[in-house]
C-alpha cells in the first residue's frame, strides 16, 4: 500500500456500511431521535471554543505508533519457532520521511513486545519501504541459504515508480539485507505495489498477488527472483485500486460444522463507495488452481462494519493440528478519509486492530468468513464485574454493578426478547459523560446495528465520513444476541459471538468520560450473561504492550 504521504488519491463518499447491505441506518436513527436522545442520551452541541478538554491516551492493548511516530499497515506475521513476528509500516519523523518497517513479536498473538526498526527506510536508491511479505525459504529456493526470510515489499524507485524489491533476514525477521529489484515496474503503471507471496504446492512454485490499477495482478516464480505474470482478477467493485491482497484457501464448514468443501477466499483493501460504504476489508470465495482465481459471485463481502478496518493482513498457523481451520487477522485502524485530520494530543499517530481468527462457514447458504476473538484475548483482563440480570422495561435503564466503567475494557452481555416482540431499538452507550457517548444501536425489527460516534469526544475529525452511522445486519428473529465489545482508550471492537457481525472504530472520547449506559425504547427486553473486565489486572506479571 502507498505510504501515507499519498493519502490524497483516496477520495472516498462512502458512508454506511453493512455485512450483508442494509438500508442506510441513518434513516431508522431518524425516525426514533425523538425518543432516543434525552437526557444524559442526547446530541449535544460542541463545546464552546476554549472549553478544556482531556484527549484520549495511547490504547491499553492494541499496537500503536512509538512516541511521535505514525503506524499503519500491518505486514503479514510468521511464526519461527514458537513466536510470531510482525512487522507495520512506521515514521519515526511524520509527517515527513517516508516509512520503515518496525518489529513486534509476541507468544499468543495478544501481548506484543517492540523490537525496534527492522527494515530502515531510505537507505538504498530504491527510496524508503511500504507494504509486501515475508516467507520463509525452507528449501533455499533463493539461493540465501535454507531457513532464510524473504520479504517481496513494494519500493518508490526514483524515475521508475513502484517496483518490488527483495530483502532478506538472516536473524528471524530482526534486520534485513537488500538484494534488488527483481519486478521493476512495466512503465507507466502508477499502482503497481503490495505483492504478497505464497508456496503453492501442487504447482511446486511461488505465487504472488500484486494491486494493479483495475484489478490484482497473480504472478509466479521458483525462485523468488524471477517472476511471470500469469491472470489477473479484475473487478471494480470497491473502486479503481485494490489494496493489500490476499490470497488464501480455508475449510468451508456447513450449518452442522462438517467440512463441506476447500475454498479459496481473496481479499482486499478497497473503497467501497458504490455500495455505500468507505475503505475497508472485501473479499470473494471461489477456487485457484495455481494460476487464475475465480470467484463463485461477482459480488463478495465485507469483512467488517465499521469504517476503521483497512489494509488487513490475513495467515494461518502451520504448526497447528489443521492449518486449514481457520485463519487470523489483523487491519490497520484508521480511514485515509480522515487520518490526517484527527486532532493527536497524545504524541502519536496510528493503532492496530486486536488480531481475531476467522474461520469460513456457510450461513444462510453463502459462504462467509466468520470472526471471534481469540480465547487468549480473556489472559489481558482482571476478573469480571458481573452484573445482575434483568428486565428493562421501555424507556429505563439497565442498573450497571458496582465499579463498572469503560475506559478500556471489554464488556460481555446478551439480550433476550421479552415474549414474540422486541423492543424497536435497544441503544447501548459507552465512554460517556453528559455530554458525549458512543452508541450502539440495536434496531431490533429492521435486523441491524448501528454506530454512532458523532458525539464521541470533542477531538474528532470534521468529515461526513467520521460522522455518519454506520449499520451491519444482526438476526434478532432467534430471539437472542450475544455481544462483546472491547473499548481501549480510543476506539471500539464489537463481535457479535456468533461471529457474523464486527464493527471497528476509533472514537475519541475524553480519558474521563467512562459511563455506561443500556436502555430500551418501545419495549421490554432481558439483559443477561453481564461482565465487565478492565484491563487493569493487579499482580500483572507482564504488560499487555511493552516498549523497548
Amino acid at each position: 500500500m502507498t505510504r501515507e504521504t499519498l493519502y490524497t488519491r483516496r477520495t472516498t463518499l462512502g458512508l454506511i456500511a453493512s455485512l450483508p447491505m442494509v438500508n442506510a441506518c441513518g434513516q431508522s436513527l431518524a425516525r426514533a431521535s425523538a425518543t432516543r436522545m434525552t437526557g444524559s442520551e442526547a446530541s449535544f452541541p460542541p463545546p464552546p471554543a476554549g472549553t478544556p478538554q482531556l484527549s484520549n491516551g495511547r490504547p491499553r492493548y492494541h499496537i500503536a505508533a512509538p512516541a511521535g511516530g505514525w503506524i499503519n499497515d500491518p505486514q503479514r506475521p510468521l511464526k519461527i519457532g514458537d513466536t510470531w513476528t510482525l512487522w507495520a509500516l512506521y515514521n519515526p519523523t511524520y509527517p515527513i520521511g517516508g516509512t520503515s518497517w518496525r518489529r513486534w513479536t509476541s507468544k499468543d498473538l495478544v501481548t506484543w513486545q517492540d523490537r525496534g526498526i527492522a527494515i530502515p527506510r531510505n537507505t538504498t536508491r530504491f527510496g524508503d519501504v511500504w507494504s509486501g511479505s515475508t516467507v520463509v525459504d525452507t528449501a533455499n529456493t533463493a539461493g540465501f541459504g535454507a531457513g532464510t526470510l524473504v520479504t517481496l515489499v513494494t519500493m518508490p524507485v526514483p524515475g521508475a515508480g513502484q517496483s518490488c524489491a527483495l530483502w532478506y533476514s538472516r536473524d528471524s525477521g530482526a534486520s534485513f539485507t537488500v538484494h534488488d529489484i527483481v519486478l521493476p515496474n512495466p512503465g507507466g503503471h502508477k499502482d503497481f505495489r503490495d505483492p504478497t507471496v505464497f508456496w503453492h504446492a501442487p504447482t511446486d512454485r511461488w505465487v504472488m498477488t500484486l494491486s494493479e490499477e483495475g484489478k490484482i495482478g497473480v504472478y509466479t516464480s521458483a525462485n523468488l527472483k524471477q517472476w511471470r505474470y500469469v491472470s489477473g482478477f479484475a473487478s471494480t467493485i470497491v473502486g479503481r485500486v485494490m489494496e493489500c491482497s490476499h490470497l488464501f484457501k480455508l475449510h468451508l464448514y456447513d450449518a452442522n460444522g462438517e467440512i463441506s468443501a476447500d475454498k479459496w477466499i481473496l481479499l482486499v483493501g478497497g473503497n467501497g463507495t458504490k455500495l455505500g460504504f468507505t475503505v475497508g476489508a472485501y473479499y470473494w470465495v471461489g477456487d485457484f488452481d495455481g494460476t487464475s482465481f475465480t470467484a463463485e459471485s461477482l459480488e463478495g463481502q465485507w469483512v467488517d462494519g465499521g469504517a476503521d478496518f483497512y489494509a488487513a493482513v490475513v495467515w494461518t498457523d502451520p504448526a497447528a493440528a489443521d492449518p486449514l481451520a481457520v485463519a487470523y487477522a489483523i487491519a490497520w485502524m484508521s480511514n485515509w478519509d480522515y487520518v490526517k485530520k484527527i486532532p493527536i494530543a497524545h504524541d502519536y499517530r496510528g493503532q492496530l486492530s486486536l488480531v481475531r481468527q476467522l474461520r469460513l462457514q456457510r450461513v444462510d447458504d453463502v459462504p462467509r468468513l466468520i470472526s471471534t476473538t481469540l480465547a487468549a484475548q480473556d489472559t489481558i483482563f482482571a476478573e469480571a464485574i458481573a452484573g445482575q440480570d434483568q428486565t428493562i422495561a421501555k424507556g429505563s435503564e439497565y442498573v450497571w454493578p458496582t465499579g463498572a466503567q469503560t475506559a478500556a475494557c471489554r464488556i460481555d452481555l446478551t439480550l433476550i426478547r421479552v415474549g414474540t416482540i422486541w423492543p424497536a431499538e435497544v441503544v447501548l452507550s459507552v465512554r460517556a459523560d453528559d455530554r458525549l457517548a458512543t452508541r450502539f444501536i440495536f434496531q431490533t425489527h429492521d435486523n441491524i446495528i448501528c454506530l454512532e460516534r458523532n458525539d464521541s469526544g470533542p477531538n474528532q475529525p470534521n468529515v461526513d465520513v467520521w460522522r455518519q452511522p454506520r449499520s451491519i445486519a444482526c438476526d434478532f428473529t432467534k430471539g437472542a444476541v450475544k455481544i462483546s465489545l472491547f473499548i481501549d482508550s480510543g476506539s471500539v471492537e464489537l463481535f457479535l459471538a456468533d461471529g457474523t457481525a464486527t464493527m471497528s472504530a476509533l472514537i475519541t472520547a475524553p480519558l474521563d468520560a467512562t459511563g455506561l449506559h443500556l436502555k430500551s425504547t418501545g419495549g421490554n427486553v432481558t439483559v443477561s450473561d453481564v461482565a465487565i473486565r478492565p484491563i487493569d489486572k493487579p499482580g500483572r506479571s507482564k504488560p499487555v504492550l511493552s516498549a523497548l
